[in-house]
């Protein structure tokens, strides 16, 4: 989450931190995935992280926060790596 406590479009300290993003019904999350090798019939290594927002009570403006990215960025870098 972000360190600074006001919002970077209005300047408000009027924020909400952590709201739940939704998307699965049950589990109220919104979910990002990476993939690592798409191509395999198994083993395709997913990973995947929960999203939750901080919105500024004033103007509305929404930031997204992941729950995990360090795992998705070593993800993302090994489906990048040529093997």
């Amino acid at each position: 989450m972000a360190d600074n406590d006001r919002c970077p479009k209005c300047g408000s300290e009027d924020r909400i931190p952590e709201a739940h993003v939704h998307g699965d019904f049950h589990k109220r999350s919104l979910k990002v995935q990476i993939v690592e090798n798409p191509e395999a019939w198994l083993a395709k290594g997913v990973h995947q992280g929960v999203l939750t927002a901080t919105i500024c009570g004033r103007c509305g403006f929404a930031e997204l926060y992941v729950n995990n990215p360090e795992e998705l960025l070593e993800a993302y870098r090994k489906k990048q790596s040529p093997a």
